[in-house]
């Protein structure tokens, strides 16, 4: 078995380089030869670990124009049998719209009633030998059924209906397994603040009747859901709210918050003038909003982009939100052992991307978070598929990870 990994191809972005617009045509970019030449050919999969489209910045239209250029070429080439496909925080809603094909509009079709959601639904590659579960199989926890194949959705016609590409997906995490280790490959958005904030402080605030006493997997995708929705089409796809949405993003990353001050001050009087207050309550509202303010424009001045950043992996806050999602995995691989007997140990290698700042499989000293759970003491290291994308002018590197049953894992660096 063959697998090659990567991540946060963010087709339809305007510095994506393995796909590119050049005058009314959209051609293969810069880097697709050394993409080519990373992934080989004959893989049995090539995972593609989130941000493949980007939902958040570029319209559906101009999305699905580069990404189908890109698997066409990758079919040309016979790159891959099959696409592994996870979701990010900037395709997010491809997840959504899968699960309303799933879930709805084939069973409406068919003359039958929705079912349920599936919010997590684990991938799993078994390389081991002599295992009866050797391949790649999807699961929601409870059972392996053939409702729960993720395949023959509405992506795979995007190279055509005479020639489609099967696509698979999964979410939030794909495991391997082979006769040395096990991993966990994940996008890795849940371990930044706006993608996971909302399950964090439902848990602080209605954790009671919410009547959930562990997060695993699924409870986490459901708990974030309207945020992860929300930073995803819900602001990429809204016209000109975009552009001025994309406009403040360019401004803070620039420490340029004249613009965020001069909305935050209309707030406060758009407020002023709304409530109903007496002249007291008035004062120390103002006081308290101005205050509110100030910490906000302040904590945008201190903000530090997770994206090219080196100190990402170093700060507590992630490290902890690491632990919390580690966590989750952890049951949801109990619920996978104990109803599929699949025997997978507890991973100690973690493949993500978001942050665009690879990590090699060879790095002689990858980053590690001791003691990652209380249900997993051991360490638990760190890699990184980096992304394809420019930043201010500049190629920021990518890692392929490649899996090959008689070599096991390694990684090639694109820079």
């Amino acid at each position: 078995m063959k697998i090659s990994i990567i991540s946060d191809t963010h087709f339809g972005h305007e510095t994506c380089t393995l796909v590119q617009k050049q005058g009314d045509s959209i051609v293969m970019g810069p880097k697709y030869d050394a993409f080519l030449k990373a992934v080989g050919t004959g893989n049995d999969y090539l995972v593609m670990v989130g941000d493949v489209l980007d939902y958040s910045r570029a319209s559906y239209e101009h999305a699905y124009q580069y990404a189908q250029v890109f698997f066409q070429q990758i079919q040309r080439d016979g790159i891959a049998h099959q696409i592994i496909y996870i979701a990010g925080n900037h395709d997010a809603d491809i997840w959504h719209i899968v699960q309303q094909q799933r879930a709805v509009i084939n069973r409406l079709l068919h003359g039958k009633l929705p079912v349920p959601f599936e919010h997590s639904v684990a991938g799993i590659i078994d390389d081991r030998q002599g295992s009866p579960h050797r391949g790649f199989t999807l699961s929601s926890g409870s059972a392996k059924t053939s409702e729960l194949k993720y395949g023959g959705m509405f992506l795979d016609s995007i190279t055509g209906t005479t020639s489609p590409t099967v696509f698979n997906f999964v979410f939030p995490s794909l495991y391997i397994v082979t006769d040395e280790e096990s991993i966990i490959v994940t996008h890795g958005h849940y371990l930044e603040p706006y993608w996971s904030i909302l399950g964090e402080l439902l848990m602080k605030i209605v954790s009671d009747d919410l009547n959930v006493k562990e997060i695993d997997s699924e409870t986490m995708v459901e708990l974030n859901f309207p945020f992860n929705q929300l930073g995803c089409t819900g602001i990429g796809h809204t016209g000109v709210l975009a552009s001025l949405a994309r406009q403040i993003e360019r401004q803070i990353n620039d420490r340029d918050l004249a613009h965020i001050q001069k909305y935050l001050d209309r707030s406060i009087t758009v407020i002023d003038n709304a409530a109903n207050l007496g002249w007291v309550k008035k004062v120390i509202a103002h006081y308290a909003m101005h205050k509110m303010e100030e910490h906000i424009l302040d904590a945008l001045k201190n903000s530090q982009k997770s994206h090219y950043g080196t100190d990402f992996l170093s700060k507590q806050e992630v490290q902890d939100r690491f632990r919390r999602f580690y966590s989750a995995c952890l049951l949801e691989i109990k619920a996978l052992n104990d109803a599929m007997n699949l025997g997978m140990p507890k991973p100690r290698k973690f493949v993500f991307g978001h942050t665009h700042r690879p990590i090699a499989w060879n790095d002689p000293q990858p980053p590690t978070l001791e003691t990652a759970s209380k249900a997993a003491p051991q360490a638990v290291t760190l890699y990184n598929t980096g992304g394809w994308l420019e930043d201010e002018g500049k190629f920021c590197g990518a890692e392929v990870f490649i899996h090959e049953t008689e070599r096991g894992f390694s990684s090639v660096s694109i820079r």
